[in-house]
């Protein structure tokens, strides 16, 4: 059915359709007739975050904890810059972000007229951090770029996307047919690479496998758990895949993510399975046998010679590969004794690093087992990513291999938004948690209560331990002098509270739990060693 109305109009409508409920954006010049089309629909609210960095950061979080693509929408230009880190974390994480850019006035792209915001050209500037770029210059295109955006972040390798338009496309009035919303598609990959893999497996004596966020982010966890418990592989994680298998199942053997310690049990397996993964962060044999299975081609192969390739989306593609490999070998015994004396032993030499070991413990006492953990890019996050127990996907994010300091704090807010009955805690450290830390307006302004852990040792700690350990000591740049936490916190609306240095996070936390307002807990602590 055709109607009449603006591009702004339409942008708003078709959004709806497409099932979208929150738009993280910030308002300016030449997006506002969109703005005015969001006010007209009242199924989606627009939530406004306090820099341009927030909107991708929430977006991701949203995506990545919810399961549906998250909406960021900014001003062309400086916007866009600004915007620029969430959407490469996003893009590292393989995250789906629909990211909406206004541009200059229609008839000025591309002509150096210094207009308000312009650059030139800004789909070059996101092609390196997006799957798929376009712009509609006009109404009646809005709805099939919106459609097409959403499309693409639900079939294949979901990373961001970007369209953008003028603000006379947003202003003008068409006609214009809206779109029914784009499906969710997951397709599994060719028989003959199943069967392929399924050959490699039938002798397998030492099965391991290597799980990574494609897992979590493919709804693949029940289909890899089955084919672990049949073939009685240990699983290793990757820091993206944590969630992949329960980390209480008694195949769970730990995550890889440059864990050398996990290295014995890698060398002892004779066939891995890596599933939804970059394959990268510890050593595997040129002349192991490794059935990769990815949904992007471009993956496999790309840091491991010669694997047997299995191109497809990660749940339809297990099932079909469990369902082979049952016609070719029996059940094997159990290995369970096995993997988990060898857990037990990994993570006992974990916690004799330093007191980092206790304080992931702690973490995970206090949060419930449904809690989400959104660690920063910290020492206390470093540990988590080998140490924390993750009971079920979509409950521990991370930044992937973008490393984004900052991230966490408003990460989690996403999250929080997409999973308002689900506790969520974000660990952070004090030189982190000040890349975003205004977004604690948009916390309490929207009733987001999300729970953050500020472990403060006064310092950009990691790279201060580098000056102190590989530079002889001579500090520059990394030792921070930093507000009143708890003050700060305060002065936004919050809940906030500084504990003793070395104190137990743990009653705090469990104290957050049932606060009605956001909250802030302060750990001051001296600088930590490294868990490498």
């Amino acid at each position: 059915m055709t109607e009449t109305m603006t591009g702004g109009r339409a942008f708003a409508r078709q959004l709806a359709r497409e099932g979208v409920r929150h738009v993280f954006g910030l308002p300016g010049d030449q997006t506002m007739h969109a703005i005015d089309g969001l006010y007209h629909e009242p199924s989606i609210q627009f939530v406004t975050t306090r820099h341009e960095q927030g909107t991708t950061y929430l977006a991701d979080g949203y995506a990545r904890g919810g399961g549906r693509p998250g909406v960021a929408f900014v001003v062309p230009g400086v916007g866009v810059y600004n915007a620029g880190a969430g959407l490469a974390t996003a893009f590292a994480a393989s995250s789906p972000v629909v990211f909406v850019a206004g541009q200059i006035n229609r008839d000025g792209i591309g002509k150096g007229l210094g207009l308000l915001h312009e650059i030139d050209d800004q789909l070059d500037l996101v092609r390196p951090i997006t799957a798929w770029q376009r712009r509609a210059l006009h109404a009646s295109e809005i709805p099939e770029a919106v459609h097409e955006a959403f499309a693409r972040v639900q079939r294949g390798r979901r990373q961001p996307v970007e369209i953008e338009m003028p603000p006379e496309a947003f202003s003008e009035e068409a006609d214009i047919t809206l779109l029914e919303p784009a499906e969710d598609v997951r397709l599994p990959a060719d028989p003959d690479q199943i069967e392929a893999a399924a050959r490699a497996l039938a002798t397998a004596e030492r099965p391991l496998v290597w799980a990574g966020g494609g897992v979590v982010l493919g709804d693949a966890t029940a289909a890899l758990t089955a084919l672990a418990e049949y073939l009685q592989a240990p699983v290793v994680t990757t820091r993206q895949g944590k969630g992949a298998i329960d980390d209480r199942h008694p195949l769970a053997a730990g995550s890889v993510w440059v864990n050398r310690r996990m290295q014995p049990l890698l060398d002892d397996a004779d066939v891995i399975v890596a599933v939804g993964t970059h394959f990268l962060g510890n050593k595997v044999a040129a002349e192991k046998t490794v059935v990769h299975v990815d949904v992007d081609p471009a993956e496999i192969g790309r840091h491991f010679g010669n694997p047997i390739a299995v191109v497809g989306d990660a749940a339809p593609t297990l099932d079909l590969l469990l369902e082979q490999v049952q016609k070719v070998r029996p059940p094997a015994p159990s290995r369970a004794d096995t993997v988990q004396a060898f857990r037990k032993q990994v993570d006992d030499d974990l916690r004799a690093v330093g007191p980092q070991g206790a304080m992931v413990d702690q973490l995970r006492a206090a949060i419930p087992d449904d809690g989400v953990l959104v660690p920063c890019t910290t020492t206390i996050g470093y540990m988590s990513h080998m140490l924390y127990p993750a009971y079920a996907p979509r409950t521990y994010l991370s930044t992937s291999y973008m490393g984004t300091l900052g991230w966490g704090f408003p990460a989690a807010l996403g999250v929080k938004v997409a999973r308002p009955d689900v506790p969520v805690v974000c660990a952070t450290g004090d030189g982190g948690f000040l890349f975003a830390a205004t977004e604690l307006a948009t916390a309490v302004q929207y009733g987001i209560n999300t729970i953050t852990v500020v472990y403060n040792d006064n310092a950009y700690g990691n790279s201060n331990r580098d000056q102190r350990e590989r530079f002889g000591g001579r500090e520059l740049g990394t030792e921070l002098r930093n507000p009143d936490f708890v003050q700060f916190a305060e002065s936004f609306g919050a809940d906030a509270v500084r504990l003793a240095k070395g104190a137990d996070v743990g009653p705090a936390l469990r104290d957050a739990l049932g606060n009605s307002r956001p909250s802030v807990i302060e750990l001051p602590m001296d600088r930590l060693p490294s868990p490498f």
